[in-house]
């Protein structure tokens, strides 16, 4: 509940939460060490060589890696999902714009999806699933596609522009509707405060250095975390992908 309550901030706000509970553990793990009852026993542990930290450290380093490339990659085709979603629409507004008496159909369907898309489907993919006004509006310009009386070739590149379009949007739906697994997310930042004791239990001597350390590796960490968590989810509010460039077709190819 909390890693959810905390990956629907925003950026600035993740990486404030993220450093106060940091901040917290350094200072709980300072009075551990050396204001609290436990003191004079938690003494009897020095002597932890400080290669010791590499050893959680280099585990975070590794789960931030592969996490981070999943979410690079996830928002990359997400970005081209839209991008090839727009250029085939695009191809359709300006052929059949540029058609003769059988093209009202065609944009009047095309039309329909765009504001389908970005006023209905758009809301739909915060939660993961599909907008089915959109599905019959897309059914809707396929089938005035199909009948309308162009000529074979130039039918031909409207069809083709259609499955591409369809083909842009599962696409799209497909990432929108991926399983987000969080588990990932909890590893990395258990992992994180890991590294932190670790760091404390090399640094039983005195109380500034063991906080200094700490403090190291919290901004260290934090940075990349609140980064990649901040679009975790492309489609995803506070930092969602965008609906502007499909909505500006309406614009840029107006229907009269």
């Amino acid at each position: 509940m909390l890693l959810k309550f905390w990956m629907s901030q925003t950026m600035p706000v993740m990486a404030l939460l993220l450093a106060c509970a940091m901040t917290i553990l350094a200072l709980f793990l300072c009075w551990l060490s050396f204001g609290s009852r436990f003191a004079a026993h938690a003494q009897d542990w020095k002597g932890v060589t400080p290669p010791f930290v590499g050893v959680p450290a280099t585990l975070f380093a590794l789960l931030m890696t592969f996490l981070s490339q999943d979410v690079w990659d996830a928002n990359r085709r997400a970005h081209q999902a839209v991008a090839l979603e727009r250029e085939q629409l695009a191809t359709l507004s300006a052929l059949s714009g540029n058609n003769g008496i059988d093209s009202d159909g065609v944009l009047t369907a095309i039309h329909e999806y765009v504001e389908a898309v970005v006023g209905l489907e758009w809301q739909a993919m915060e939660e993961g699933s599909q907008s089915p006004e959109t599905e019959a509006a897309l059914n809707k310009l396929n089938a005035a596609v199909n009948g309308a009386k162009f000529g074979p070739s130039f039918q031909r590149a409207l069809i083709d522009a259609v499955i591409g379009l369809r083909s842009a949007r599962d696409q799209r739906l497909a990432i929108a509707g991926a399983f987000s697994d969080d588990r990932k997310w909890a590893a990395v930042l258990i992992i994180a405060f890991i590294t932190q004791i670790a760091l404390a239990a090399t640094h039983l001597d005195r109380p500034k250095p063991q906080l200094l350390a700490q403090a190291i590796f919290a901004a260290a960490a934090i940075v990349p975390i609140s980064l990649v968590a901040s679009v975790n989810d492309p489609y995803s509010p506070p930092n969602a992908i965008s609906s502007d460039s499909v909505a500006q077709l309406l614009e840029r190819y107006p229907h009269k």
